[in-house]
């Protein structure tokens, strides 16, 4: 969402498939759409979430862009909210809250997948040193350096694009904001309520501290180094009080096994898992590849664990 005037904004939707699978939803939702708010569509048949952005990215009239992922919702005063939070603290993106709506038959690893699939780190709305995903936050595009395209196309496979993207600010030496009071809700799809894809997910969060050092504009030895000893050990310590909770059935016990698995991801930082475009059309799950150099610019088994 771009806002194009004072009291109005823009709706942009993305359909993001090669075939355009979205155009009934997206009709219907246009005669919804109150006359006030100016609707806009955008059929981006080159798959991949980077390019989906982008592709938003080049029908926006203003720098102030707010951004909802398609397995979210928003109540009512969410926009008002988080430009409330913006006004306060005008730093170049604002973060909002994630809360997990988990369907009620969702019994097994519960727990985990509410805290998995949510963003509630606690944080009192200011300002904040963290960055967080784009989904649920205000990006204002004038204080972020550089110029388009905004989103890291060479990621379109394995998410980061957004991770690179505010990285950008943290090197400029700027700060983020958070908005308490702009919660929106996270509704996963049932493919992926399951640990087969949340511990792949798991392994490719893990990754990130040494991605984003390797990917720097002066890589970061050093801390590709410390992170790689962080990881070295965390496989061993959470994985015998994995153990130990699995022997006891603990019904938290998904949560030692993340942690496990986060850890052995920065040993193994050179394996890729894609989520996203050709690869989430080909396949239900994800595939994993051996990394390669990117340019600068449902199992019931598996739940048993």
């Amino acid at each position: 969402m771009e806002f194009s005037g004072q009291g109005g904004f823009d709706l942009i939707i993305v359909d993001n498939h090669p075939d355009g699978t979205a155009h009934e939803m997206i009709e219907t939702l246009r005669k919804d759409c109150p006359s006030s708010i100016h609707f806009t569509a955008v059929n981006e048949p080159r798959a991949g979430v980077a390019n989906a952005r982008n592709s938003a990215m080049t029908r926006v009239r203003t720098d102030l862009v707010a951004f909802l992922d398609d397995d979210m919702t928003a109540p009512k005063d969410w926009l008002e909210q988080i430009l409330k939070a913006r006004e306060a603290y005008p730093a170049p993106v604002v973060f909002g809250p994630v809360i997990t709506a988990l369907p009620d038959d969702v019994s097994k690893h519960r727990a985990y997948f509410e805290a998995f699939f949510a963003r509630d780190p606690g944080h009192v709305t200011g300002l904040i040193e963290e960055s967080y995903g784009c989904g649920n936050s205000l990006i204002d595009f004038s204080k972020v350096p550089g110029t388009a395209p905004w989103f890291d196309e060479t990621m379109n496979e394995i998410g980061g694009e957004d991770d690179r993207l505010f990285q950008r600010i943290r090197e400029a030496g700027l700060s983020f904001a958070w908005a308490a009071d702009a919660p929106v809700n996270e509704h996963p799809l049932p493919n992926r309520i399951h640990l087969s894809y949340t511990l792949r997910r798991a392994f490719s969060y893990g990754q990130a501290p040494i991605t984003l050092a390797r990917l720097s504009s002066k890589r970061q030895y050093g801390t590709i180094a410390k992170w790689m000893t962080i990881g070295a050990g965390k496989p061993v310590l959470h994985g015998f009080a994995w153990l130990a909770l699995f022997i006891a059935r603990h019904p938290n016990r998904a949560f030692q096994l993340d942690k496990a698995i986060r850890g052995l991801s920065k040993v193994l930082w050179f394996l890729d898992f894609k989520f996203y475009g050709s690869s989430s059309l080909k396949n239900s799950t994800p595939n994993v590849s051996l990394y390669t150099p990117r340019p600068k610019s449902t199992s019931a088994k598996a739940d048993e664990a």
